[in-house]
């Protein structure tokens, strides 16, 4: 068989939901025939391929291509599906598999049939109004070949003979028809047929090619311009070899340095420059277990160099053999390194010499302590003296001419030998001659060949240009041909982890076949500055060497150049862990009409899963090309999909085959943070950090490129990037930035509708300042680069792997940066609200900075309420969803916890005074993901609600919605069924899945509902509305303690915080309780958050140890040069307010007496009002001024707390500053 297979570099795959173990991909007849994969290079972002095509029946037949540039081949019609399914009887009629769509069923015939009939198909007129008996009836013609639901059933069902796919076939219809015309013709459903099986032929041939970078090209210069004839690699440590052909011996580090050099001699000085040796060398061998090189020459010699030092030297020199040795293959016991080994090889004459060692670590030879230098000289006649370590034999006459290579099989005790000779141009041969031989016979003979036991494959090379793979014990023809090679072929190594075959041929050229799909997968060109053009260079005898695991690398030789080609990855992945996609994923969304998810990731591939399986149906690889995929959504009709990217494109699918339909213009490169489609303006609406509303024409369904259009009415009023964006029927649309803004837009006026919240107003630089840091933070905490990244300097706006807002280092900085309002990371309309007459009703919600809040549209109030999701500070929520009736509330945090909360009564009415800060009741919680959670997704089911998430940890998993039942991670092996619980993980855990006993853990919810965190805010601070969190600031250990001392006040539970929603005012009683006990995070050594999570936790314990560390070493007297001041310093390691007690015998300085002060008659009030001006004599100053009362400051005003203990410390050094309350910033 040949096989001829182009490299395909990128597109979309369509997968059958599953395969039965039969059809299964591994078990495919590696003697079947192959499909010429180039007859369907079809260009996937073609828009007319589905409107065009113009094929008739004979084209169809000849698989020649139509005007549009498709080809219909004929292959995959007939080789693949009948080699992958048992025939029928009857090929007109099938039974229905439930294992198997319909579209994998269809034969050529089938396809005949029904382009016959689309064909001749031509329908009634529409009837729009009945005749009269004055007016003729009025009707609309219809176009011939268009055919609607139930023509299509009913044609499918005929040309089938079976209508057991009647329920299957208006799916199909649905995905056809992608432009929700109601009609499809032949055009659309060839189309779809035709990349389905194309995306099926590539997904079973792809694989990831070996070689990723640029090879490294060395000159070998002591090779005096001749060819390299051998390759070897030494261990302890690890050096390559090359030996010349004329005895010259260079050795490499790994990394492709020199290192050193010898050159073969019989201790005769060369002082000249002329040729050392007549001779050539003919191969060169390692030997393992005894550190010594094998060296062979036409001179019929063969020497031994010791490598166990750092000096190479010649040991021992066996001369004199009765022919040449051409070719080398050694072989001993790993297990005992010191018993008897094998070293074999084969001469001119077609004869195979035996050299068995006996004792090979101890010694080679039988020769006596030699006091003078030089190698031990054996001749080949006295070898019988050496019996007691070596013992030799022939097998003559096995090849009629030299043989070009040898290798020994230890487990059958075998010899294969190849030869240039037509007849016997490879034998396996019995090494005690009592087996029969295997002959191979090609016509051009054998140059080389490698053999794997493991895989049970024998690959040939030859001088006809082609790689054959043979069954050892088959003779008669090989399993397949490999074609590709412009010459001939002189090297070939099986890599055994990749299933892959490397080859070699005479114009430099290096080639990578997969062994299950013979396939080439890629090809490298080496040049070699040795190489003249137009002339073919020169090659040794074995200019090819596989360098395995660690190094791995491939090393090949031209003339006096040697090539090193580093692999990538040295085996296919066989992890224990289930990942959905090989990167991170960006979200993850539901179509409840063809009750599929589709999932997007960083490497530009989209797919989608079934969700009543798990099963991946549709994959669109390089979906963007190289850049990764930020946000995915689909329309109102969910026919078609929408996929923006980090670089501005926006690309618009049917998703059902992976059809471009439109390709929509970039306002600029920038990432596309979220996709509006309105199907009834028949527009589309994009934002992201181009800081821009851009409309897009989605009229013209036959326009393939979309032009950007900027005249958005309402002004471009963002001035930072915007993250996020939602749309309530029917004209209502939501965006909010990185800056806090939030604007909520009439889309018929394109106006603003309200404006919830302005974003933070900075100076340039400050706001260069901050973007600057934001850039560097981000960037420090982006991806791997191994793959080519955008240039946008942010990462992904949901991959960021740290979401707290940075601390300053001095206090100008800190001050600025609590002023800050925390990015809208995510806005969602509450719809079933929104159609209610109420209006003083929350209808928005919005998440900042793991905030939760609810927005009423309506009044002059618009913020209703607030409440803190995360069960840990400096934690943010990137993701909500509700069900139907927004009575639950799911988000996801950036811990990886899921938490769903009953919202149906919550903010459904303003409170009197304040806003409403207590949290709804929590249904569920439980740990999803290990890292962020990036989106939530609700999917309604005929078997229930389900929650589906995704994550930045690769993987994608589906849940029951109310009690968080672990259903299954798409991409996992084993498939689910929604409607069969005992097919769910639930009780496993993702985390137990390998465990052989494991219960779930139910006592996260329990413990949650139990702890009060006490993470609101209580900043009544207006516009800015930025809420930040009592633990940002870090305390020392003393100001920890202090504070313990000071008995603070027991933090509210949110049903003590209820009812004081009906007596006094929800903000006072909040300043009031604010102080509460700080939760000490201790390490346990059990935790059902799980490893990660606790390690992140000591993590943050030893950070703030440390930064307090950092903190108490601040010199006290510098902060207090004038006395006990309040420095900043102070004010924030004092936790909270003491009473102070003057002592009754408090010694008084000489003016306090004189001003009249005794410590009978001295108080609070008057030290706070004391005076020590230089004037006369006053009366004791007790009713002056204004006596200061004692309450608790206001942690939101800086200012505020300044002038307070600028008025406190006016007292004697025995008496100690108030303790303020800490401020709150962001952290």
């Amino acid at each position: 068989m040949t096989s001829s297979v182009n490299g395909f570099d990128g597109g979309y795959s369509v997968l059958p939901p599953i395969l039965s173990t039969s059809n299964s991909q591994e078990n495919l007849d590696i003697n079947s025939n192959s499909v010429d994969k180039n007859s369907n290079n079809v260009d996937k972002n073609s828009n007319n391929s589905d409107k065009n095509n113009t094929s008739d029946i004979n084209s169809n037949k000849t698989g020649k291509g139509t005007d549009d540039g498709i080809s219909l081949p004929e292959a995959p019609f007939s080789s693949i599906l009948q080699s992958r399914r048992p025939t029928y009887s009857d090929e007109n009629s099938f039974d229905k598999d439930e294992n198997v769509r319909l579209e994998e069923e269809i034969k050529l015939h089938h396809l005949e049939q029904l382009m016959n009939r689309f064909s001749k198909h031509k329908p009634d007129d529409i009837l729009i109004q009945a005749g009269t008996g004055f007016f003729p009836a009025k009707t609309q013609a219809r176009i011939p070949g268009r055919m609607n639901l139930k023509e299509f059933k009913q044609t499918v069902s005929e040309v089938l003979a079976t209508d057991e796919y009647d329920d299957y076939l208006e799916k199909l219809f649905m995905k056809l028809d992608s432009s929700v015309s109601g009609y499809v013709d032949w055009n659309e459903f060839c189309t779809y047929l035709l990349l389905l099986y194309r995306e099926n032929d590539y997904m079973r041939t792809k694989r990831e090619i070996p070689f990723l970078v640029e090879p490294k090209i060395r000159h070998i210069v002591q090779n005096r311009q001749e060819q390299t004839t051998k390759i070897v690699a030494v261990d302890g440590p690890t050096r390559y070899v090359t030996v010349s052909r004329e005895g010259a011996i260079s050795v490499w580090y790994p990394s492709m340095q020199y290192d050193k050099y010898y050159v073969i001699s019989d201790n005769e000085e060369d002082t000249s420059q002329k040729r050392r040796f007549k001779m050539w060398v003919t191969d060169a061998i390692f030997m393992p277990n005894c550190h010594k090189i094998a060296i062979a020459s036409t001179s019929r010699d063969i020497r031994f160099f010791d490598t166990s030092t750092a000096q190479y030297f010649e040991e021992y020199h066996l001369f004199a053999l009765p022919d040449v040795p051409y070719c080398f293959d050694y072989w001993y016991d790993k297990r005992n390194p010191n018993s008897e080994s094998l070293l074999i090889f084969g001469n001119d004459t077609g004869a195979i010499n035996l050299m068995y060692f006996s004792k090979p670590v101890t010694q080679l030879f039988d020769i006596p302590f030699k006091s003078d230098g030089g190698a031990h000289k054996i001749f080949m006649q006295n070898l019988d003296q050496h019996s007691r370590y070596i013992r030799h034999t022939v097998i003559p006459d096995v090849h009629p001419e030299l043989i070009r290579q040898v290798q020994y099989l230890p487990d059958n005790n075998m010899i294969i030998s190849s030869c240039a000779n037509p007849s016997k141009s490879m034998i396996i041969s019995d090494i005690k001659c009592l087996k029969k031989s295997y002959v191979f016979k090609i016509d051009k003979g054998v140059e080389c060949f490698d053999f794997s036991k493991k895989l049970n494959i024998l690959v040939t090379g030859s001088l006809d240009h082609c790689i054959r793979l043979w069954n050892p014990y088959v003779t008669s023809k090989p399993m397949a041909v490999l074609e590709g090679h412009g010459t001939g072929v002189i090297g070939v190594k099986i890599h055994e982890g990749l299933l892959q075959v490397f080859s070699y041929s005479k114009d430099a050229v290096v080639k990578v076949w997969d062994i299950k799909e013979h396939a080439i997968l890629q090809t490298v060109v080496l040049k070699f500055p040795s190489s003249i053009h137009g002339r073919m260079p020169e090659h040794g005898q074995f200019p090819i060497h596989l360098q395995p695991s660690p190094q791995s690398s491939l090393l090949v030789t031209c003339n006096d150049y040697i090539g090193l080609l580093k692999l990538g990855r040295t085996s296919i992945p066989r992890s224990e862990t289930v990942n959905t996609h090989d990167t991170q994923l960006c979200c993850a969304i539901y179509n409840p009409v063809f009750k599929q998810v589709a999932t997007g990731c960083d490497s530009s591939v989209i797919a989608l899963w079934d969700i009543e399986t798990g099963n991946k149906s549709v994959v669109f690889s390089n979906a963007h090309g190289e850049e990764e995929i930020t946000c995915m959504t689909f329309d109102t009709t969910y026919r078609r999909l929408f996929s923006g990217a980090r670089n501005g494109t926006i690309k618009v699918w049917n998703f059902q085959n992976g059809h471009n339909l439109h390709k929509l213009e970039a306002v600029a490169e920038a990432e596309v943070t979220g996709i509006m489609p309105l199907v009834d303006k028949k527009v589309i609406l994009s934002v992201g950090w181009s800081r821009q509303i851009t409309i897009y024409d989605d009229s013209d369904p036959d326009s393939m490129y979309l032009q950007a259009q900027k005249n958005w009415k309402g002004g471009q009023l963002h001035k930072d990037d915007i993250l996020t964006i939602d749309f309530c029927p029917p004209n209502l649309l939501c965006t909010a930035s990185f800056d806090g803004e939030i604007i909520v837009w009439d889309v018929e006026t394109e106006k603003i509708f309200v404006r919830l919240r302005k974003g933070q107003v900075s100076n340039l630089e400050r706001l260069e300042y901050e973007r600057a840091k934001k850039i560097e933070n981000m960037a420090s905490q982006a991806a791997d680069g191994s793959r080519p990244r955008s240039m946008n300097s942010r990462p992904n706006s949901r991959h960021q792997k740290s979401h707290r807002v940075e601390r300053g280092e001095t206090w100008e900085e800190l001050l600025y940066r609590c002023s800050q309002t925390a990015p809208v990371d995510k806005v969602l309309f509450l719809k079933g609200r929104a159609t209610g007459r109420n209006l003083e009703v929350s209808t928005l919600i919005t998440s900042e900075g793991g905030y939760i809040r609810f927005w009423c549209l309506y009044g002059a109030r618009n913020e209703m309420g607030f409440f803190y999701a995360p069960d840990f500070p400096d934690e943010s929520v990137l993701a909500m969803c509700t069900n139907n009736n927004n009575s639950l509330l799911v988000t996801g945090d950036t811990q990886g916890n899921v938490k769903v909360w009953d919202i149906m009564t919550h903010c459904i009415k303003f409170q009197d005074r304040g806003r409403i800060k207590a949290k709804p009741q929590l249904e569920a919680a439980w740990r999803a993901h290990d890292a962020a959670i990036v989106s939530v997704e609700f999917a309604k089911h005929d078997t229930g609600d389900y929650v589906i998430t995704a994550s930045t940890d690769k993987t994608a998993r589906i849940w029951t919605l109310r009690e968080g039942h672990y259903i299954g991670t798409l991409g996992q092996k084993k498939s689910w069924n929604l409607k069969d619980q005992s097919t769910w993980a639930h009780p496993k855990t993702p985390w137990t899945m390998n465990d052989v006993s494991s219960k779930k853990d139910t006592g996260l919810l329990s413990f949650l509902q139990t702890q009060d965190f006490n993470l609101e805010d209580s900043s009544t601070a207006s516009d800015a509305k930025s809420q930040v969190t009592e633990n940002d600031l870090d305390l020392p250990e003393e100001a920890v303690e202090s504070k313990k001392e000071a008995s603070p006040v027991k933090s509210r539970s949110p049903e003590q915080e209820s009812t004081n929603q009906n007596g006094e005012n929800t903000d006072e009683v909040e300043t009031k309780n604010h102080h509460k006990q700080p939760r000490e995070l201790r390490p346990v050594d059990k935790t059902f958050l799980g490893i990660r999570v606790e390690k992140e936790l000591q993590r943050k314990q030893a950070d703030r140890k440390g930064r307090r560390d950092n903190f108490g070493g601040i010199k006290m007297k510098k902060t207090q040069q004038y006395g006990k001041l309040c420095s900043p310093f102070q004010a924030l390691s004092v936790p909270s307010v003491m009473d102070i007690k003057i002592p009754e015998n408090m010694p008084l300085s000489s003016r306090m007496i004189n001003k009249g002060y005794t410590s009978l008659n001295l108080t609070e009030d008057k030290l706070m009002n004391m005076d020590f001006s230089y004037g006369g004599r006053e009366t004791p100053p007790g009713e002056q001024g204004e006596a200061v009362t004692r309450k608790n400051v206001g942690g939101s005003r800086v200012s505020m707390r300044d002038d307070k203990s600028r008025n406190s410390v006016r007292s004697t050094p025995k008496i100690y500053a108030p303790v303020f309350k800490k401020h709150h910033t962001v952290a």
